[in-house]
Parts: structure tokens; C-alpha cells; sequence
């Protein structure tokens, strides 16, 4: 439980030794134990960012992408949480790092999950990734789109929760807005009292 109090408390944990101890832990052969050691994990990332970059740098980020693609529930959940984390609070470097290492492909399968708290939690961590991407220059969208996250946040408009809802439209918005002669075909024209969308009627019926 010290991880989960203050920086200085996870700081002492850290000094003591404790990453080197987290490669047996997350691999272990009991579900409990592998769930326990991606939680303090999850906890270190959310610490510094000299925190963050010691869960980087541990060689354990292998182990919980892994995990947060095939791992059962409860596990997947806290593995989801560590990229969250290291992408919310980490540097332009600590997140370009995560993306090199996966993370991507991970929250992108985490989005089908039915758990509307988790979907959040990974489109806010894509989020954050992007907003990184477009400070530097990367092509992070085209990394999404290869991982048919775009589709999918685009799926998500249609989702029973309206936080989900608005998460996914402000991505859209801000990262993945449609082109010029898209938005104009989407656009409703006036045709006298109704309206109509711009669509080749050619389109609407075979020939």
C-alpha cells in the first residue's frame, strides 16, 4: 500500500529496490499476484516523472502490454491503467517512448471492452497521446488508424453513454476532423421547406 500514498512514500518503496522484484511478480503463475503487480505499477506511473520513466526503462512495459491484450479482465483493467497513467503524466518523451514500445494496439482492443469507466480511461489516454503526436510532428494518427482505432472512436458516437459519447467526438474533432469535401457533402442543403444531404442520388439506388 506504500505505492499507492504519496510520491515520497513510492520514492522509498523505489530506493529499496522494488522494480527488480516486479519481473517475477508480473509473470507469476497465480492471477492475483500478477493482478497486484500491475496495479503497483499502475501506481509508480501515476507517481513522477522520474517514477514514470524507472516503469519505462524497468523492462516490464513488455510484460504489461501483453497482459493488457490477453490477460484475463482484472488484469487487462490495471495493465490499461499503467499505459493511462504514463501517458496522462509522463513527458513528450516518456509518451513517445510508450507508443514505440505498443501502446497503441493496447487501448485501441481496450475501447471493445464493455466497461464504459475503462473505455474512458483509454480514450483518454489515446488522447493524450495524440495531443503529444501533434505537438511533435508524429504521425500517431496513422499509427491509430493501422490499428483500426479510428473506426472504432468513430463506432463510439453511437454508445449508450454520453460521456463515451463526448470523449470519442472531441478526439474526432480535435485529431480526425473530416476533410473539406466531406464536411460538404454532410452538410444538410436547404431544397424549399426540407432538407436534403449531399448525396449523388445516383448512389441511392443500383442501376
Amino acid at each position: 500500500n506504500l505505492v499507492r500514498g504519496s510520491d515520497t512514500q513510492t520514492e522509498f518503496c523505489l530506493e529499496a529496490g522494488l522494480m527488480p522484484k516486479m519481473r517475477l511478480l508480473i509473470n507469476h503463475e497465480k492471477k492475483n499476484v500478477r493482478k497486484e503487480a500491475a496495479w503497483v505499477l499502475s501506481n509508480i506511473a501515476a507517481g513522477t516523472p522520474a517514477q514514470i520513466g524507472q516503469v519505462l526503462s524497468s523492462g516490464r512495459m513488455q510484460d504489461v502490454l501483453s497482459l493488457s491484450l490477453e490477460a484475463v479482465w482484472e488484469i487487462r483493467m490495471e495493465c490499461i491503467w499503467v499505459l493511462n497513467n504514463i501517458a496522462y503524466g509522463g513527458s513528450d518523451e516518456q509518451v513517445a517512448s510508450l507508443v514505440s514500445l505498443g501502446a497503441i494496439p493496447s487501448l485501441v482492443t481496450a475501447l471493445d471492452m464493455n466497461e464504459t469507466k475503462m473505455t474512458i480511461v483509454a480514450l483518454e489516454a489515446l488522447e493524450s497521446i495524440l495531443e503529444v503526436g501533434d505537438r511533435q510532428g508524429d504521425e500517431y494518427v496513422s499509427l491509430l488508424d493501422e490499428s483500426n482505432g479510428i473506426s472504432t472512436i468513430e463506432s463510439l458516437q453511437e454508445h449508450e453513454s454520453e460521456q463515451v459519447y463526448n470523449k470519442a467526438l472531441e478526439i474526432i474533432e480535435k485529431f480526425l476532423g473530416v476533410d473539406e469535401e466531406e464536411e460538404e457533402n454532410l452538410a444538410p442543403k436547404v431544397d424549399g421547406d426540407t432538407f436534403s444531404f449531399g448525396v449523388n442520388p445516383a448512389k441511392l439506388c443500383p442501376t
